[in-house]
């Protein structure tokens, strides 16, 4: 049995009824998620982008810029495809991580902890699909540490954040911000 999925079409299907979902606004210091690879999955957990959204659509990455690991905040279209360059970034829409109830997780230490990352640190090396990924960069932000262990997925991101906010459960939830939007103020959040 592979460990290793790629749902194409389960993907593209979750991302249409993500339109008819209830649409959750980011808060400063929310940690956001886009597919890659179509939607795969790798040991349960999806293979997808992360990030910290800082507030005023703008958000903080670690990308591959060239095999080194940058961070850089972009605004939400350039997370959600990877400034045209990263043909990995395959997802129609952005996710928030929630605390299973609705509510957008964030705080404003995470923000100011991911803004902090990106004017003084923002070369972090060679770029590094387990151990100095986007996952990595936002665990750091989330927990104030440099985790180390390797982050793949979506659990290991949802994993720190149970932690920090004292939630049994983490879901992402669509913002309704989707590749034909440029700002979150495009959102109609009834």
């Amino acid at each position: 049995m592979s460990r290793f999925k790629m749902p194409i079409i389960g993907s593209f299907f979750e991302s249409i009824a993500a339109e008819f979902r209830d649409k959750v606004k980011p808060v400063p210091g929310s940690v956001l998620r886009c597919d890659l690879c179509g939607g795969a999955t790798l040991f349960g957990g999806k293979l997808c982008h992360t990030g910290v959204y800082l507030g005023k659509d703008r958000v903080a990455e670690i990308a591959n810029v060239d095999g080194k690991a940058v961070v850089q905040i972009v605004d939400p279209y350039d997370f959600l495809n990877g400034q045209g360059t990263n043909f990995l970034r395959t997802g129609i829409n952005i996710y928030v991580a929630t605390d299973g109830e609705g509510r957008a997780l964030g705080s404003r230490e995470i923000a100011r902890r991911a803004k902090t990352i990106a004017a003084h640190l923002r070369k972090r090396g060679e770029y590094d699909l387990a151990e100095n990924n986007c996952h990595t960069f936002t665990v750091w932000c989330v927990t104030g540490e440099i985790p180390d262990e390797m982050q793949l997925t979506d659990l290991d991101v949802g994993g720190a954040l149970k932690t920090a906010f004292g939630c049994d459960d983490v879901t992402w939830e669509p913002t309704g911000f989707g590749s034909g939007d440029f700002s979150f103020d495009d959102v109609d959040y009834a």
